[in-house]
């Protein structure tokens, strides 16, 4: 059989289309957890109108408990993952019935990719041998060395981002056709039947995760206190800042621009003043440096940094773009023409993609 043909067939072939920038070692990039909030591999699931009630009922709380992780140290936030992707794999797998997890399953291991030759699912059922088992790890070490390399090349500009990418493509293919050839053709047929029938709605499937409400002891800015569920069937665009931030600043523009042109549309923009110094503490400067800064829109005063914490925000400015049915369904950290990058331009469509939804 060809080497393209059983790439496919293998249901893994969705491996050569990851970017070189990612290095997804940390728990909260699980294919478990992830796929949880990618609505086309729930659909892929056939859950019935009970099961979609208690599956949404579950991963929201899980979403809530999941954001304030964000920002804890490492060691704190990865402990507190696992426990809530722990607990997410043992009531799913209540919640659903045997067939309908077992998909789940084989969406898991065509989300991983290569690294689903080295999955306990996978060396529980092909039976590696020692001398495989070492070959698979040393292929795979191999290629995540090189991996890294093109990461540190583009963080340092000494390649182009393109042509790291292009690599990085060629990079998976080879190692996908190496720890292939270190199966036998029985092995193989087990892994075609563990990967089960592909699935091409992961390549395009985009997440959605539960964004936590607005905190009710904050004051507001030009309007009464809002909550998201009240703003259910609008466009939410929060952006963290702190008045004293010249990083928050250079977004102004922006906060503006998109006030305007959104103006006549179902597109609500919530600014949330988190304090960073002790200057910001003061109200009447947040309220000031707001009318100076000509914001009209709804301003919400994180005194005392709740909302940071329920967000799990780590960084002035941050800004999120939240659906109308209240999913996060993108983030944007820093300055949005940080070094060129064109983040006005990128969130822009992500709002009006989300107004035709």
């Amino acid at each position: 059989m060809r080497w393209g043909l059983l790439l496919i067939v293998l249901g893994l072939c969705g491996t050569t289309t990851g970017t070189v920038e990612a290095a997804e070692t940390e728990p909260w990039n699980d294919p478990f957890w992830s796929l949880l909030h990618e609505p086309a591999a729930i659909a892929e699931l056939q859950l019935n109108a009970d099961q979609q009630q208690a599956f949404h009922a579950l991963r929201d709380d899980l979403d809530l408990r999941f954001f304030p992780l964000r920002n804890q140290t490492k060691e704190v936030a990865t402990a507190g993952t696992l426990k809530i992707i722990a607990e997410a794999r043992e009531k799913l797998s209540d919640l659903l019935e045997p067939q309908q997890f077992q998909r789940y399953q084989e969406l898991v291991l065509q989300r991983l990719g290569n690294d689903a030759f080295l999955h306990p699912l996978v060396v529980d059922r092909l039976k590696y041998n020692a001398a495989q088992q070492a070959k698979l790890e040393k292929i795979s070490a191999e290629t995540n060395e090189a991996a890294a390399a093109l990461r540190q090349a583009v963080a340092d500009q000494t390649k182009d981002r393109t042509a790291a990418q292009q690599e990085y493509t060629k990079l998976l293919e080879r190692q996908q056709k190496k720890l292939l050839g270190v199966l036998t053709p029985i092995q193989q047929s087990a892994l075609r039947k563990v990967v089960g029938q592909p699935f091409t709605g992961l390549k395009t499937s985009q997440p959605h995760f539960r964004a936590p409400d607005f905190s009710t002891a904050g004051e507001w800015l030009n309007s009464s206190p809002l909550s998201l569920k009240e703003l259910r069937g609008k466009v939410v665009v929060v952006h963290f800042y702190a008045f004293g931030c010249i990083n928050c600043i250079r977004n102004y523009p922006w906060y503006l621009e998109w006030s305007e042109k959104f103006k006549d549309q179902e597109v609500v923009i919530v600014g949330i003043h988190t304090p960073e110094t002790n200057a910001e503490q003061n109200s009447a400067s947040v309220r000031r440096k707001a009318t100076e800064a000509k914001f009209r829109f709804p301003i919400l005063i994180d005194a005392k940094k709740e909302n940071w914490n329920a967000w799990g925000n780590s960084m002035w400015p941050c800004v999120y773009v939240i659906d109308k049915q209240g999913y996060l369904r993108e983030q944007w950290a820093g300055e949005l023409k940080w070094q060129g990058n064109d983040g006005e331009k990128y969130m822009r469509s992500k709002i009006e993609a989300l107004l035709t939804e």
